[in-house]
């Protein structure tokens, strides 16, 4: 058995993963109002605890842990170095789990860890290049080519979401102008819908927002849709295009066999992807939802044994 740890801005999931990529038993613990290193290396270290405790499951059974992280990775070290939604200052996540639970534990940027997982158990298994983008706060990327996880640099490929694709566009976090997820990324999809329906308060989309006390989130638009809003459809018909501006970049520069879209829009399934893949146009790139869902960055993690990093 081994574990597999994702850790995010709001939450870290941590599950016990069989060699099917199964999960056994699995927990969640709340790490937003984490402030220090220190509190957050104890929710991991203590939650990986109760996790097998709770379910009767030694230590020993434990083969390898695996855990995925945002922000910068040091791979090699083990060590997570940076973050920007979480106190994370050179914390070695690897080997305080390895000293703690007795077992061979790896780190990973957490999108590579969804892509990975995708790869091994989910929708892109058996494909050997393929390209999954994660649509949320921001994009993040996971690149695997020739079966292989592309880390770059320093761990830095994959950071698809700061491809410029607009040099008079927004300004994005990282400080740079135009980069794609300031266009298409979930977030910047729910500040439009927003933003637009403080012009039409009467629209069937200003009146989901009002009713959700002036908050829209990845359901509001597509909700807004079903019920023939032409605001809404405007709205999300400008967002794929814009998404498939960075799609096309993607494809261009890796040709890969598959792209998956993860992230939790995703769940919107083909509501999502036939217009984007009409938008796409004629390809030979397959243009998947990922399929493992919310546990594709556990899982992953969880099999970063497979993997020469």
């Amino acid at each position: 058995m081994k574990i597999g740890i994702d850790l995010g801005g709001t939450t870290v999931s941590m599950g016990v993963v069989d060699d099917n990529y199964k999960i056994l038993a699995e927990a969640e613990f709340k790490t937003a109002d984490c402030r220090t290193p220190e509190q957050l290396s104890s929710i991991v270290i203590d939650g990986t605890k109760k996790l097998l405790e709770d379910n009767g499951i030694s230590k020993e059974k434990i083969t390898f842990i695996g855990m995925g992280c945002p922000g910068e990775i040091d791979t090699e070290k083990g060590i997570a170095v940076a973050a920007d939604n979480l106190p994370i200052e050179k914390i070695p996540f690897a080997k305080m789990l390895s000293e703690t639970f007795g077992a061979p534990a790896k780190l990973d940027n957490d999108a590579n860890c969804a892509a990975w997982g995708e790869h091994m158990a989910g929708v892109s298994k058996g494909y050997k290049n393929v390209v999954t983008v994660t649509l949320g706060t921001g994009i993040g990327g996971g690149i695997i080519v020739d079966g292989k996880l592309l880390h770059g640099k320093e761990n830095h490929a994959g950071e698809i979401g700061h491809m410029v694709i607009d040099i008079h566009g927004k300004r994005c976090g990282c400080g740079r102008i135009g980069c794609w997820e300031t266009v298409a990324s979930t977030r910047a999809l729910i500040k439009e819908v927003e933003h637009q329906a403080r012009y039409a308060p009467n629209s069937r989309l200003g009146k989901l927002i009002a009713a959700n006390g002036s908050h829209a989130n990845g359901k509001t638009l597509f909700i807004a849709m079903s019920e023939e809003d032409n605001m809404a459809r405007s709205i999300f018909n400008d967002w794929i295009r814009s998404l498939e501006v960075g799609m096309w970049n993607v494809i261009n520069i890796f040709r890969p066999d598959m792209i998956v879209i993860s992230g939790g829009i995703s769940k919107e399934g083909e509501n999502l992807l036939a217009p984007l893949r009409h938008a796409v146009g004629k390809c030979s790139t397959l243009i998947r939802a990922g399929r493992l869902g919310g546990n594709a960055g556990l899982i992953g993690a969880a099999a970063l044994d497979e993997m020469n990093i």
